[in-house]
Protein backbone atom coordinates (compact mmCIF):
# COMPACT_ATOMS: atom_id res chain seq x y z
CA UNK A 1 0.00 0.00 0.00
CA UNK A 2 1.50 3.25 -1.00
CA UNK A 3 0.77 5.47 1.96
CA UNK A 4 2.47 8.94 0.61
CA UNK A 5 1.82 11.02 -2.21
CA UNK A 6 3.21 13.80 -3.60
CA UNK A 7 2.71 17.40 -2.20
CA UNK A 8 -0.43 19.53 -2.67
CA UNK A 9 2.36 22.20 -4.03
CA UNK A 10 3.18 19.52 -6.76
CA UNK A 11 -0.44 18.81 -7.68
CA UNK A 12 -0.88 22.49 -8.16
CA UNK A 13 2.51 23.52 -10.00
CA UNK A 14 2.57 20.18 -12.19
CA UNK A 15 0.05 21.76 -14.59
CA UNK A 16 2.08 22.68 -17.38
CA UNK A 17 3.71 18.81 -17.28
CA UNK A 18 0.20 17.20 -16.63
CA UNK A 19 -0.66 16.61 -20.27
CA UNK A 20 2.93 15.25 -21.43
CA UNK A 21 2.71 12.81 -17.72
CA UNK A 22 -0.65 11.65 -18.58
CA UNK A 23 -0.34 10.22 -22.24
CA UNK A 24 1.93 7.48 -21.86
CA UNK A 25 -0.31 5.41 -19.34
CA UNK A 26 -3.83 6.66 -19.64
CA UNK A 27 -4.70 7.14 -23.57
CA UNK A 28 -3.65 5.17 -26.27
CA UNK A 29 -4.93 6.07 -30.04
CA UNK A 30 -7.71 3.22 -30.39
CA UNK A 31 -9.04 4.64 -27.56
CA UNK A 32 -8.90 8.45 -27.86
CA UNK A 33 -12.20 10.38 -26.75
CA UNK A 34 -12.97 14.27 -27.17
CA UNK A 35 -13.55 15.56 -23.68
CA UNK A 36 -17.33 15.77 -22.32
CA UNK A 37 -18.78 17.81 -19.47
CA UNK A 38 -17.89 16.74 -16.04
CA UNK A 39 -20.11 16.12 -13.31
CA UNK A 40 -20.37 18.44 -10.52
CA UNK A 41 -20.15 18.64 -6.83
CA UNK A 42 -23.73 19.66 -5.49
CA UNK A 43 -24.88 22.92 -3.20
CA UNK A 44 -27.71 22.30 -1.08
CA UNK A 45 -31.06 23.47 -2.55
CA UNK A 46 -32.66 25.26 0.42
CA UNK A 47 -32.96 24.72 4.03
CA UNK A 48 -36.48 22.97 5.44
CA UNK A 49 -38.12 19.73 5.89
CA UNK A 50 -39.21 17.03 3.36
CA UNK A 51 -43.03 17.19 3.22
CA UNK A 52 -43.68 15.04 0.23
CA UNK A 53 -41.34 12.73 -1.86
CA UNK A 54 -40.74 10.95 -5.37
CA UNK A 55 -43.39 8.76 -6.19
CA UNK A 56 -45.44 7.59 -9.52
CA UNK A 57 -47.77 11.33 -9.23
CA UNK A 58 -45.06 13.55 -8.13
CA UNK A 59 -41.73 14.37 -10.37
CA UNK A 60 -39.76 15.95 -7.41
CA UNK A 61 -39.67 16.39 -4.14
CA UNK A 62 -40.84 19.22 -1.54
CA UNK A 63 -38.91 21.14 0.74
CA UNK A 64 -41.39 23.73 3.34
CA UNK A 65 -39.83 26.47 4.96
CA UNK A 66 -41.18 30.18 5.48
CA UNK A 67 -41.87 32.10 2.91
CA UNK A 68 -38.79 34.19 1.64
CA UNK A 69 -36.17 31.17 2.79
CA UNK A 70 -33.47 31.45 0.16
CA UNK A 71 -33.45 28.85 -2.54
CA UNK A 72 -29.93 28.05 -4.31
CA UNK A 73 -28.57 26.55 -7.24
CA UNK A 74 -27.81 22.64 -7.21
CA UNK A 75 -24.81 23.09 -9.44
CA UNK A 76 -22.73 24.91 -12.01
CA UNK A 77 -24.56 25.76 -15.77
CA UNK A 78 -26.94 28.11 -17.31
CA UNK A 79 -30.39 29.31 -16.79
CA UNK A 80 -32.57 28.06 -19.47
CA UNK A 81 -36.03 29.23 -18.13
CA UNK A 82 -36.98 32.23 -15.47
CA UNK A 83 -40.67 33.42 -15.69
CA UNK A 84 -44.69 32.51 -14.91
CA UNK A 85 -45.60 28.95 -15.30
CA UNK A 86 -49.16 27.62 -14.94
CA UNK A 87 -49.06 25.44 -11.74
CA UNK A 88 -46.11 26.74 -10.41
CA UNK A 89 -47.18 30.51 -10.61
CA UNK A 90 -42.91 31.38 -10.75
CA UNK A 91 -39.98 28.45 -12.35
CA UNK A 92 -36.22 28.27 -13.22
CA UNK A 93 -35.05 25.89 -14.86
CA UNK A 94 -31.12 25.24 -15.21
CA UNK A 95 -28.99 23.30 -17.78
CA UNK A 96 -25.62 22.12 -15.61
CA UNK A 97 -22.73 21.02 -17.78
CA UNK A 98 -22.82 17.58 -17.08
CA UNK A 99 -26.40 18.04 -19.78
CA UNK A 100 -28.78 17.46 -16.90
CA UNK A 101 -31.31 19.58 -15.84
CA UNK A 102 -33.03 21.09 -12.59
CA UNK A 103 -36.16 22.50 -12.02
CA UNK A 104 -37.94 25.01 -8.62
CA UNK A 105 -41.28 25.87 -8.43
CA UNK A 106 -43.73 27.93 -5.84
CA UNK A 107 -41.17 30.84 -5.47
CA UNK A 108 -42.41 34.81 -4.67
CA UNK A 109 -39.05 36.03 -6.06
CA UNK A 110 -37.03 35.35 -9.20
CA UNK A 111 -33.12 36.43 -9.16
CA UNK A 112 -32.09 34.86 -12.03
CA UNK A 113 -32.69 35.51 -16.14
CA UNK A 114 -32.83 33.39 -18.69
CA UNK A 115 -28.57 33.22 -20.14
CA UNK A 116 -27.54 33.63 -16.77
CA UNK A 117 -24.47 31.56 -15.86
CA UNK A 118 -24.38 30.60 -11.84
CA UNK A 119 -22.75 28.36 -9.95
CA UNK A 120 -23.61 25.42 -6.95
CA UNK A 121 -24.69 27.57 -4.04
CA UNK A 122 -25.45 30.43 -6.51
CA UNK A 123 -28.59 32.47 -4.85
CA UNK A 124 -31.58 32.36 -7.27
CA UNK A 125 -34.81 32.91 -5.63
CA UNK A 126 -36.56 32.74 -2.42
CA UNK A 127 -39.38 30.44 -1.48
CA UNK A 128 -43.11 31.50 -1.84
CA UNK A 129 -46.61 29.68 -2.30
CA UNK A 130 -47.78 30.56 -5.89
CA UNK A 131 -49.49 28.64 -8.09
CA UNK A 132 -51.30 24.96 -6.64
CA UNK A 133 -49.76 25.13 -3.22
CA UNK A 134 -50.92 24.83 0.22
CA UNK A 135 -48.01 26.84 2.09
CA UNK A 136 -44.61 28.02 0.81
CA UNK A 137 -42.00 25.32 -0.28
CA UNK A 138 -39.72 25.06 -2.82
CA UNK A 139 -40.64 22.04 -5.52
CA UNK A 140 -37.64 20.54 -6.50
CA UNK A 141 -37.28 18.12 -9.82
CA UNK A 142 -34.11 16.52 -12.25
CA UNK A 143 -33.76 16.01 -15.04
CA UNK A 144 -31.77 13.60 -17.41
CA UNK A 145 -31.35 16.31 -19.88
CA UNK A 146 -33.60 18.97 -21.78
CA UNK A 147 -35.77 16.40 -23.49
CA UNK A 148 -37.02 14.55 -20.66
CA UNK A 149 -40.63 14.64 -19.76
CA UNK A 150 -40.55 12.89 -16.43
CA UNK A 151 -38.05 13.85 -13.57
CA UNK A 152 -35.76 11.06 -11.92
CA UNK A 153 -35.78 10.71 -8.14
CA UNK A 154 -33.93 13.75 -6.44
CA UNK A 155 -33.10 12.29 -3.64
CA UNK A 156 -30.02 9.64 -5.41
CA UNK A 157 -29.47 12.43 -8.05
CA UNK A 158 -28.56 14.85 -5.16
CA UNK A 159 -26.73 12.15 -3.23
CA UNK A 160 -24.51 11.29 -6.23
CA UNK A 161 -23.31 14.78 -6.20
CA UNK A 162 -22.68 14.74 -2.13
CA UNK A 163 -25.61 16.39 -1.04
CA UNK A 164 -28.55 14.74 1.05
CA UNK A 165 -32.16 15.96 2.38
CA UNK A 166 -33.18 18.03 4.47
CA UNK A 167 -29.65 19.95 4.16
CA UNK A 168 -28.33 22.97 5.16
CA UNK A 169 -26.86 25.53 2.76
CA UNK A 170 -23.32 26.19 2.89
CA UNK A 171 -23.32 22.48 4.50
CA UNK A 172 -23.79 20.39 2.23
CA UNK A 173 -26.40 17.26 2.83
CA UNK A 174 -25.02 13.75 4.28
CA UNK A 175 -21.46 13.99 5.03
CA UNK A 176 -19.36 13.18 2.12
CA UNK A 177 -16.09 14.04 1.06
CA UNK A 178 -15.19 16.61 -1.30
CA UNK A 179 -12.10 16.76 -3.43
CA UNK A 180 -10.29 18.09 -6.12
CA UNK A 181 -8.49 17.02 -9.23
CA UNK A 182 -5.28 18.27 -10.93
CA UNK A 183 -3.99 18.48 -14.38
CA UNK A 184 -5.30 18.51 -17.42
CA UNK A 185 -7.00 15.37 -19.91
CA UNK A 186 -7.89 13.52 -16.65
CA UNK A 187 -9.71 10.44 -17.71
CA UNK A 188 -12.65 9.31 -15.74
CA UNK A 189 -12.96 5.58 -16.43
CA UNK A 190 -15.40 2.72 -16.35
CA UNK A 191 -13.55 0.46 -14.12
CA UNK A 192 -10.13 0.69 -11.90
CA UNK A 193 -8.24 -0.40 -15.23
CA UNK A 194 -6.37 1.22 -17.53
CA UNK A 195 -7.69 -0.59 -20.61
CA UNK A 196 -11.71 0.68 -19.42
CA UNK A 197 -13.87 2.61 -21.48
CA UNK A 198 -13.06 6.47 -21.14
CA UNK A 199 -16.53 7.98 -19.98
CA UNK A 200 -15.12 11.00 -19.82
CA UNK A 201 -12.12 13.88 -19.79
CA UNK A 202 -11.98 16.31 -17.34
CA UNK A 203 -10.81 19.62 -19.24
CA UNK A 204 -8.83 21.11 -16.36
CA UNK A 205 -8.91 20.90 -12.16
CA UNK A 206 -11.99 19.68 -11.16
CA UNK A 207 -14.66 19.52 -7.73
CA UNK A 208 -15.70 16.07 -7.16
CA UNK A 209 -17.57 14.03 -4.82
CA UNK A 210 -15.54 10.62 -4.53
CA UNK A 211 -17.76 8.12 -2.63
CA UNK A 212 -15.60 4.70 -2.61
CA UNK A 213 -12.30 3.79 -3.52
CA UNK A 214 -10.45 0.51 -4.44
CA UNK A 215 -7.61 -0.98 -5.81
CA UNK A 216 -6.87 -1.81 -9.76
CA UNK A 217 -4.21 -1.01 -11.92
CA UNK A 218 -1.02 0.61 -11.33
CA UNK A 219 -0.47 4.04 -12.47
CA UNK A 220 2.72 5.80 -12.44
CA UNK A 221 3.01 9.76 -12.77
CA UNK A 222 5.05 12.75 -11.73
CA UNK A 223 7.52 10.04 -9.74
CA UNK A 224 4.86 8.48 -8.23
CA UNK A 225 3.14 5.29 -8.28
CA UNK A 226 -0.56 4.04 -6.90
CA UNK A 227 -2.90 1.89 -7.70
CA UNK A 228 -5.65 3.18 -5.70
CA UNK A 229 -8.79 4.32 -7.85
CA UNK A 230 -11.18 6.56 -6.64
CA UNK A 231 -14.75 6.64 -7.77
CA UNK A 232 -17.01 9.45 -8.97
CA UNK A 233 -20.22 8.81 -9.49
CA UNK A 234 -21.77 12.16 -10.86
CA UNK A 235 -19.03 11.23 -13.56
CA UNK A 236 -19.78 7.38 -14.03
CA UNK A 237 -16.32 6.35 -13.54
CA UNK A 238 -13.16 5.59 -11.99
CA UNK A 239 -9.72 8.10 -11.71
CA UNK A 240 -6.64 7.07 -10.53
CA UNK A 241 -6.12 8.62 -7.24
CA UNK A 242 -2.60 10.15 -8.00
CA UNK A 243 -5.18 12.84 -9.99
CA UNK A 244 -6.62 13.18 -6.93
CA UNK A 245 -5.36 16.43 -5.15
CA UNK A 246 -4.55 15.19 -1.91
CA UNK A 247 -1.43 14.07 -0.05
CA UNK A 248 -2.40 10.95 0.58
CA UNK A 249 -2.53 8.07 -1.78
CA UNK A 250 -5.15 6.35 -0.04
CA UNK A 251 -8.11 8.88 0.58
CA UNK A 252 -8.42 9.29 4.33
CA UNK A 253 -12.42 9.29 5.19
CA UNK A 254 -13.17 7.42 2.12
CA UNK A 255 -15.03 3.59 2.62
CA UNK A 256 -13.53 1.14 0.26
CA UNK A 257 -15.90 0.07 -3.10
Amino acid sequence: MHMNKRTKSIGVLAAATAVAALIPFTAVAAEAAPAQAAGYAGACPTAGRVTQGYHSGHDGVDIANNRGTPIYSVGPGTVIVSGTASGYGQWIRIRHDDGTVTEYGHMYERLVRVNDRVNAGTLIARMGSEGQSTGPHLHFEAHSSTSSTRGTDPVPYLGARGVGLPCTPGGGGTPGTNFTTWGSGVRVRADARLNAAVVHTLSGPTAVYVDCQKRGDLVNAEGYSNDAWAHIPALGGYISNIYIDHKDAWLPGVRTC
